[in-house]
């Protein structure tokens, strides 16, 4: 069974998806809480976001793409790269939000789970091409 579930684990889009799960969950209950204690929605939006890139970047680095840097200078360019990517999410989400409610006067908690779908699909994308870059291997290098 536990060889089962490492193999599983193994996989690096199930690792996303759970990770991102955890992000999503982050960014939602802490929407949520902060909106229920009466945190006006753009407030309690910026303040979901940024706990949520922070449990992200972690996640991300450390266990879904398992990134490893030769060097301190890396390790910056690469949690750069991650702030980039995810403040342009951030905006999208940020702005996509106040788009559906002010403008297409949709349900503030609707329109932030679309929008939540959204950024999902995007920081994928971002994370695999823009930020946790693999470094090819040499041909003399082993396996």
């Amino acid at each position: 069974m536990i060889k089962l579930i490492r193999r599983f684990l193994d996989n690096e889009i199930i690792r996303y998806a759970i990770a991102g799960g955890l992000v999503t969950l982050t960014n939602a209950v802490g929407y949520f809480l902060l909106r229920e204690i009466g945190i006006i929605y753009t407030v309690a939006n910026i303040v979901s976001l940024v706990l949520s890139k922070a449990v992200g970047y972690l996640l991300n680095k450390f266990w879904v793409y398992k990134s490893i840097n030769d060097s301190l200078l890396q390790t910056f360019l690469e949690l750069l790269r991650f702030i980039l990517a995810r403040g342009f999410t951030g905006l999208v989400d940020f702005f996509g939000l106040i788009l559906m409610v002010e403008l297409f006067g949709w349900n503030d908690r609707i329109s932030k789970i679309i929008i939540m779908l959204l950024v999902i699909v995007l920081n994928y994308v971002l994370g695999k091409k823009a930020v946790f870059i693999k470094k090819e291997k040499k041909e003399s290098e082993p396996g």
